[in-house]
């Protein structure tokens, strides 16, 4: 029992990180929105925001157990990587969503941060901090 919720830790972490990150990507994305910023520059600067602070959170609290002892001057630019590969994907997704679609705006904007959240978790996991022992 007690190993299978070490397990679900680093999930549950991120699960919290993420709702955080994404409270900082909405509120900017939407005041930018509001300022009449175009949407994908709004999604490119409130998602930078929101993934400082992921970086931040995930490698001091989420993942710190994995990486205790490793050095790996390599995971920031992997970081940098797989948050660039979640930018574009959801920058696409959500203007796919905004101009093709009746949905509104902040509704494309939540359905594109989950599709993110995702790809995200995998990247971090697995491959930006490394395989959980």
């Amino acid at each position: 029992m007690k190993s299978r919720i070490a397990q679900l830790l680093p999930m549950i972490r991120f699960g919290i990180v993420g709702l955080v990150n994404t409270g900082v990507d909405y509120i900017i994305f939407m005041l930018l929105a509001w300022a009449g910023v175009p949407v994908v520059v709004a999604q490119i600067i409130s998602y930078s925001c929101g993934t400082a602070n992921s970086y931040i959170l995930n490698s001091r609290w989420t993942f710190s157990k994995q990486q205790a002892n490793n050095t790996n001057k390599g995971q920031l630019l992997k970081f940098i990587v797989i948050n660039l590969i979640v930018l574009g994907i959801t920058s696409l997704l959500l203007q796919v969503l905004h101009t093709e679609t009746e949905l509104p705006l902040a509704l494309s904007k939540l359905i594109a941060t989950a599709a993110g959240m995702i790809i995200n978790y995998i990247g971090s996991r697995y491959w930006v901090f490394g395989s959980p022992s």
